[in-house]
């Protein structure tokens, strides 16, 4: 039994090197929603491109957009906040009453 991590995919590695960009670029003060924007552009711009240079047959670019959605919808729910209602509540009425 070998304790080695499994390799990642290249196209995994290379969307972590531009999660770490976007990190870098979040420290250096510029705006989220600023860098979500250039990251979508760039990702329609080369998408578009690698439609028109690849193998695959049919080519349908529905597929790609099918594709970005999956990944999309994974993402949101990553990302969602698990705060339970109740306990936000909670916070909201200490608040309050530490305001009184």
């Amino acid at each position: 039994m070998t304790t080695d991590k499994p390799q990642q995919a290249a196209s995994m590695m290379f969307a972590n090197d531009i999660i770490n960009l976007a990190n870098a670029s979040l420290e250096k003060g510029l705006a989220v929603e600023e860098l979500a924007e250039g990251m979508r552009h760039a990702a329609a711009n080369f998408s578009a491109y690698c439609f028109f240079r690849t193998e695959q047959s049919p080519k349908d670019p529905n597929d790609t957009v099918e594709n970005f959605v999956k990944f999309f919808e994974y993402y949101l729910d990553v990302h969602n906040p698990k705060e339970d209602p109740a306990q936000g509540l909670a916070q909201t009425i200490a608040q309050a009453k530490s305001e009184l």
